[in-house]
C-alpha cells in the first residue's frame, strides 16, 4: 500500500513550511499584510493553504472570508510565482476587505445555469449578473492590486521579491 511521505517542519498560519522558501514567503507575506492593513485601516487576519480554492489553478490564487474577516492565500495555487505576485494576491484580498468595510460590496452568491455559472451581487448600490472576470468588485480589486503590492516592496530585498515559491511533488512509497 502506498502512502504518502511528507518532510513536516513548522506549521505557519494554517499550513506545514516544507522549506525555508515556505517559511520567508509567510514571514513576508504576513510582513505586507500588516502593513497595508495599516495603511488601509483594516483589521484582517491572514491565513495560509495548500489547496486549490476555485477553478483554475493559475487564475486563483487567494480569497477574502468575509464572514471570517480572513483573507486566505493558496500556496499550492502560488507555486512557480514570485513572493512580488504572490503580495499582490494579498493587496488584491485586502482590497475586497476595504470594499466589505466601506459598504461598495455586500457579497455575492454563484448561480449554476446550464450554460455555467453566473454570479450575482450588489456594488455601491448596483445589482450585478455576470461573470466572475467582469464583475465590479474584481475589476476594481485588480485595478489596486499591483498599486498595493508596490506599497510593501521597499520592506523587503530584490532578491526576496524575485524568489519564487517551489513546486512540490508528494512522495509515495
Amino acid at each position: 500500500m502506498a502512502t504518502k511521505k511528507r518532510i513536516r517542519k513548522d506549521r505557519v498560519n494554517g499550513i506545514y513550511a516544507y522549506s525555508d522558501i515556505d517559511k520567508m514567503f509567510a514571514k513576508n507575506l504576513q510582513m505586507a499584510h500588516d502593513f497595508l492593513c495599516k495603511e488601509l485601516g483594516l483589521e484582517t487576519t491572514l491565513k495560509y493553504q495548500r489547496k486549490y480554492v476555485y477553478g483554475n489553478p493559475l487564475q486563483y490564487l487567494g480569497c477574502y472570508k468575509s464572514w471570517s474577516n480572513e483573507s486566505c492565500i493558496d500556496f499550492a495555487n502560488s507555486e512557480h510565482l514570485t513572493l512580488a505576485r504572490v503580495i499582490e494576491t494579498v493587496g488584491h484580498e485586502l482590497r475586497h476587505a476595504l470594499q466589505y468595510k466601506e459598504g461598495w460590496f455586500t457579497g455575492h452568491t454563484e448561480h449554476r445555469q446550464r450554460w455555467g455559472k453566473e454570479l450575482r451581487g450588489v456594488w455601491k448600490g448596483e445589482e450585478y449578473k455576470g461573470d466572475y472576470l467582469n464583475a465590479p468588485w474584481e475589476i476594481d480589486a485588480r485595478a489596486f492590486q499591483q498599486h498595493y503590492g508596490q506599497l510593501t516592496h521597499h520592506l523587503f530585498t530584490e532578491e526576496e521579491l524575485n524568489t519564487t515559491l517551489p513546486v512540490y511533488e508528494a512522495k509515495y512509497k
